[in-house]
């Protein structure tokens, strides 16, 4: 089955792995990536953070190749190699001169399917991520986003850190690692993409040599999260820091909510430049802070808003009580004309700008592809940003900015009398 459009090319063989290409006629370089769809939401509480050890695992050898060799197959054609795991897919991916994506798209598809996960790696692999969990628990300005995961969604499997803990990492054997990749890493949870100046049929043909009929497969499934909330929610770690860092977050919407364009606009206004009301507010006006910004997420069935900054240790409160104010202002005041008119220009002025790089653009659609099954539609997408009004935006921001809704994680050296006395000033309505 193929489906086509001016734009992608998507098929699905017999065994339900995709392929996807992505025709950019003009660039010297190709991007080829392949997309897993499991990730760390995916992963039971006593196997947290396996998900994050096979993608470091996939790269140390396979049946054919050692780990050397799969770096310089990409790395001594002038091309590059990485890959990162998320909350809901893992991807293997690759940019190099567009003669040799042929050659990436084999290396990638080796390590996907005939993976070593040599015991002996698995050792030396694993001291690597606790030392990487350790980096992340030291760096305030990231940790607080790993615990408005947990503020967000308590004791499930899209709260928890990708990483993992230390307790579970270590007890991770080969044969569980294994099993996990057995499981998961199926046709069906499969797609394989590239872009740029690039055959179609050779991407498929490479697709139906590693991946034959025959070989299948379930899909993979993950919990539902449960995103209900009745009170705010806190985590205050009380740290010696030359600065406290702090994260404010909310649920927001998934994937497939019409709601996420309006959502996405609110955010550019609120934080997400330099134009943003709280970079003008918290750093040009008052000076708070260094950088201040806010972001929205989204997954299957669920979604996230937050701001977060770094700040001077004796003006928290302020700076929350500024973010709060703005906050106030969204819901109680439509946003103008002019300003709504920037933030609809900035939202498709960096849309289409990140479809001119090969990569950028493979990792855009691939996303897409993944979940929806189906390529994405740019016109589509335009004229939901363009039909957006004020009075949509004024709505959300009622509907999201909710002192029973909010949850704050932060970092720093904050007595416990300050912690609760911040804790009862922060209201919204």
């Amino acid at each position: 089955m193929i489906k086509g459009s001016d734009q992608y090319r998507l098929s699905k063989l017999d065994n339900q792995l995709q392929v996807l290409t992505v025709p950019m006629k003009e660039r010297e370089s190709a991007a080829v990536a392949i997309w897993v769809r499991v990730g760390g939401r995916y992963e039971p509480k006593r196997l947290s953070g396996i998900s994050h050890f096979l993608e470091h695992l996939l790269f140390k050898g396979t049946k054919r190749r050692s780990h050397r060799q799969i770096k310089k197959e990409v790395e001594g054609v002038g091309g590059m190699l990485n890959a990162f795991t998320s909350e809901e897919s893992t991807c293997y991916f690759a940019k190099l001169p567009a003669e040799h994506f042929g050659r990436a798209l084999d290396v990638l598809a080796d390590m996907v399917k005939e993976a070593a996960l040599d015991a002996r790696e698995i050792q030396r692999e694993r001291p690597v991520i606790l030392e990487e969990i350790k980096m992340y628990r030291d760096q305030p300005a990231q940790y607080v986003h790993e615990l408005m995961g947990e503020l967000l969604w308590p004791n499930q499997s899209l709260g928890r850190s990708l990483a993992g803990v230390p307790e579970t990492v270590t007890s991770l054997t080969r044969s569980t690692i294994s099993a996990y990749k057995g499981r998961y890493y199926q046709p069906p949870n499969i797609l394989i993409s590239a872009s740029g100046p690039v055959s179609h049929a050779e991407v498929l043909d490479l697709a139906q040599k590693w991946f034959p009929a025959r070989v299948r497969g379930e899909h993979s499934r993950f919990e539902q999260a449960k995103s209900n909330q009745a009170k705010p929610r806190f985590h205050i770690v009380e740290k010696e820091t030359e600065q406290t860092h702090f994260n404010l977050g909310f649920h927001g919407f998934s994937k497939h909510d019409s709601k996420r364009y309006a959502l996405g606009l609110l955010n550019i206004i609120l934080g997400a430049n330099m134009s943003s009301r709280l970079f003008e507010e918290v750093r040009e006006k008052r000076g708070l802070a260094y950088e201040i910004k806010s972001g929205v997420g989204h997954y299957q069935d669920t979604g996230l808003v937050s701001v977060s900054a770094g700040v001077e240790n004796r003006k928290v409160s302020l700076a929350l009580a500024v973010v709060l104010q703005e906050l106030r202002k969204l819901i109680r005041r439509p946003v103008q004309k002019d300003e709504l008119r920037r933030a609809k220009d900035y939202f498709l002025g960096q849309f289409l700008m990140g479809l001119e790089d090969t990569l950028d653009h493979l990792l855009w659609v691939g996303e897409k592809v993944l979940y929806l099954e189906s390529v994405p539609d740019r016109k589509k997408i335009t004229e939901e940003i363009e039909k957006v009004e004020a009075a949509d935006l004024q709505k959300i921001a009622a509907q999201v900015f909710r002192t029973a809704h909010l949850n704050l994680a932060l970092i720093g050296p904050m007595k416990e009398k300050e912690q609760e006395k911040l804790k009862k000033s922060l209201v919204i309505e």
